[in-house]
């Protein structure tokens, strides 16, 4: 008789389908966003403007959730989350142009509040995974969802427009709503008692929250417009954008667990730098062969180690935050990548407006000092642990290919973050 799951790949497995849900809704229009803000009239700062408004948003919230969050369960303030990002895709649906678009867009961005909840929800009941395999293999659950609905909403956005889609997408998220409503509920969290606050806020390691704050918004500087440098200077429809898009996601799918096992068990985040390293490779090709359909498809898909390596800063960082923090610290990683949105589409759309070319040329110059900075303050003092108390050391492949198995193998050797519930 086949043995049932244990609890933590079940909590996984659910939190899994809730996720592809949500990527194939989310895969249908989040790429096409730009490109769409453009069609309602927005000029290349406004677009800037009006996804630094909501990443804004976004950024203000995480480290007081987070610090709330390490005091209650984190099943409600997750789901909320969940609820907050439907009820935005409507108000985009409904939208005229694209000062009507950016509330629904803002709420949306905002319901991203949720990610390093969810992160440290899955640390409170992880049990023996290792975390530096269960976070990229989340995310590339996630991506895999997203594989093939941007291709598909850049084909019915296309031929049936954008406010379908956003329907379309809508109705998906339903779905991951209510699925999420089944996940178990996690344990009230342990008064910490031998530490006072400040003490604890002073263990929170803001040297590398810094560092990825740096890393994220040169990234973000050429990543933010790119949909816009793709169409206009490469002179690629949406349909192809869609395609570019899905093959992010088979770079998320195919490249993140391999360097999650890089980072797992060292003292330094090779497998986090390498996702950058891979990303500043992807910006030097698309600089030379933007109309090269065969360069492209390949820049795209080396792009996804980037969005891998979000996931992959964020378990490096519960490895270097005490364990009475680990929500505050996860909103760390997540205040970052919204600040890095926040400051550098804004750049972007400035110097997109000179030239198009300008954004990824600037992100690639700059790439290697930031992957340097990170390099020196994502070291660990010790050999990194398992964390949870109680939790004992476990071989990450062998536990991976394990759950896969017991699951039902949802995508064979290479696994299975967010986001948005994303990446």
């Amino acid at each position: 008789m086949k043995p049932s799951p244990s609890p933590p790949w079940r909590m996984i497995r659910l939190l899994m389908v809730s996720e592809i849900l949500w990527s194939l809704g989310e895969g249908l229009f989040f790429y096409l966003i730009p490109v769409y803000l453009q069609e309602l009239k927005a000029e290349p700062q406004q677009i800037g403007l009006v996804l630094g408004m909501g990443e804004l948003a976004l950024t203000l919230l995480y480290l007081p959730v987070g610090w709330v969050a390490d005091r209650l369960r984190h099943k409600p303030l997750m789901l909320g989350g969940w609820i907050a990002g439907l009820i935005g895709v409507l108000g985009m649906a409904g939208a005229t142009d694209w000062r009507t678009f950016a509330p629904g867009l803002t709420l949306y961005l905002m319901s991203g509040y949720c990610l390093p909840i969810i992160h440290a929800y899955v640390a409170r009941l992880a049990g023996p995974i290792p975390l530096e395999q269960a976070f990229p293999l989340l995310s590339a659950g996630y991506a895999l969802g997203g594989l093939l609905t941007p291709a598909l909403g850049g084909w019915l956005a296309q031929h049936w427009g954008m406010r379908r889609v956003l329907l379309i997408s809508a109705g998906l998220f339903l779905l991951s709503t209510l699925t999420a409503l089944f996940l178990p509920m996690d344990p009230p969290p342990e008064r910490p008692r031998h530490r006072s606050a400040r003490e604890l806020w002073q263990g929170i390691p803001w040297p590398f929250g810094l560092a990825l704050l740096a890393l994220f918004t040169i990234g973000q500087v050429g990543l933010a417009l790119l949909p816009n440098f793709l169409q206009q200077a490469g002179g690629w429809t949406k349909a192809h954008l869609g395609l570019f898009a899905s093959l992010q996601a088979l770079g998320i799918i195919l490249i993140g667990p391999v360097l999650g096992r890089w980072d797992q068990g060292r003292t330094r985040p090779l497998g986090l730098l390498s996702a950058w390293g891979l990303g500043w490779t992807a910006l030097l090709l698309l600089l030379v062969g933007f109309r090269h359909l065969p360069l492209v498809m390949g820049a795209m898909t080396l792009l996804g180690s980037v969005y891998a390596g979000y996931s992959l800063a964020a378990a490096r960082i519960l490895r270097l935050a005490p364990p009475e923090a680990r929500a505050t610290s996860s909103a760390l990683v997540h205040t970052a990548r919204s600040l890095a949105l926040t400051l550098g589409a804004p750049i972007a759309g400035f110097l997109f407006a000179l030239q198009p070319a300008y954004p990824l040329q600037v992100a690639w110059l700059l790439l290697p000092l930031a992957i340097g900075l990170a390099f020196w303050a994502g070291a660990l003092d010790r050999k990194p642990e398992v964390l949870s108390s109680g939790q004992e050391k476990a071989n990450g492949v062998t536990s991976i290919r394990m759950a896969l198995r017991e699951n039902g193998g949802i995508v064979a050797e290479h696994g299975l973050e967010e986001d948005m519930h994303g990446l």
